[in-house]
């Protein structure tokens, strides 16, 4: 007699289980192809297709919470919210100072977190997500800054994939999402450092500044994961396992962008405190100089 399919310790054929653990590896990369690219090209050319796209991401991400929140959209705060963004654009526009879209997005969000607090903080992660990509792309820097962010993301979320299914192991935060290990951590983590010191020495950084690289790439993917969790924790309180449908094997927008919105906001952050403490390094300098 012909011997069985190779089982694991639940008795589940070995070959179901590895090709669940992958099935959604053909989506994910669909759609990454379809949307890397226009997203590149927006980053290259700057500007006003950067900003109007941004503005529009982030738009769809705003609309996306409410919907987790289970507000309709004709809701008056749920209008109120998705305003937040296209005004801070336009006010930035309008005056070209950063502080600007800042007042506008606080000012929003405090307006909404009147009538709905959990779509308050909302506008607040988001807003700040959106003000961090907004203005790190903006001055000198900044595409070497923003193509520095993205790609530690990117290799963020990249690493933490693969490892999480190669290894698996220990869930890294179970009450909150159940399908992340500490694997999937490390291995983003790993990827992450790699590719912000590929992005610096390509920028022609000196050691010193790659060291400088790693540090910040480290911590913008501790960042990225913590804002993964944080959106999984708003889903598992309100019952939702995704933010929405747009993108296959993703989810929602939001699914998809919450890690970035963090890490943005820790850039903008450090962008931010390092001209503030050392003026003469200049407004719009790269981020590990």
């Amino acid at each position: 007699m012909a011997p069985g399919p190779a089982r694991n310790a639940a008795g589940q054929p070995v070959s179901r289980v590895v090709g669940a653990r992958w099935r959604d590896l053909a989506p994910r990369v669909a759609s990454a192809m379809a949307l890397a690219p226009i997203a590149l090209f927006a980053v290259w050319q700057g500007g006003i297709i950067w900003q109007g796209l941004l503005t529009l991401l982030a738009t769809i991400a705003l609309l996306e919470w409410a919907g987790l929140c289970a507000l309709k959209l004709d809701h008056s705060a749920v209008m109120t919210a998705a305003a937040s963004v296209p005004a801070a654009q336009a006010a930035y526009l309008a005056t070209g100072m950063d502080a600007v879209p800042v007042a506008a997005v606080a000012g929003f969000a405090c307006v909404v977190a009147w009538r709905h607090r959990l779509l308050g903080a909302g506008v607040l992660y988001v807003g700040a997500g959106y003000l961090g990509l907004l203005l790190v792309r903006a001055g000198a820097g900044g595409l070497a800054n923003l193509v520095f962010l993205l790609l530690v993301v990117w290799a963020n979320d990249i690493g933490g994939y693969l490892a999480g299914r190669l290894i698996g192991g220990r869930r890294l935060a179970p009450r909150l999402s159940p399908g992340k290990t500490w694997a999937g951590a490390g291995g983003g983590l790993v990827f992450a450092i790699a590719a912000g010191l590929a992005v610096a020495a390509w920028f022609g950084a000196g050691h010193a500044a790659q060291y400088r690289a790693e540090a910040i790439a480290a911590v913008l993917a501790v960042l990225a994961q913590a804002g993964d969790l944080a959106e999984s924790a708003l889903k598992r309180r309100t019952g939702r396992k995704d933010s929405g449908n747009l993108i296959p094997g993703h989810g929602g927008l939001l699914d998809r962008v919450d890690g970035l919105l963090a890490a943005s906001t820790g850039a903008l952050a450090w962008q931010v405190g390092t001209h503030v403490i050392w003026p003469q390094i200049g407004q719009g300098a790269l981020l590990w100089q």
